[in-house]
């Protein structure tokens, strides 16, 4: 699908922290699905482009500290 954006971490270990600190920012149901693993972003019509500059500046921080 267009909508869902699947990715996986560089470092799989780092998945639940990844996970963890997504959550805590407020970036939900980024698990992706359980036949293959990693991380999928949906991004719907309904998601707001600030929630997707919200997805990139997260994942960017979380690159810099833990990449």
């Amino acid at each position: 699908s267009k909508m869902n954006v699947p990715f996986h971490l560089a470092n799989a270990e780092l998945d639940g922290l990844f996970l963890k600190q997504s959550q805590e920012a407020g970036l939900l149901a980024l698990k992706g699905h359980r036949s293959v693993g990693g991380m999928r972003a949906s991004i719907y019509n309904a998601m707001p482009v600030e929630g997707i500059v919200a997805l990139v500046e997260f994942m960017r921080e979380f690159e810099r500290v833990n990449g």
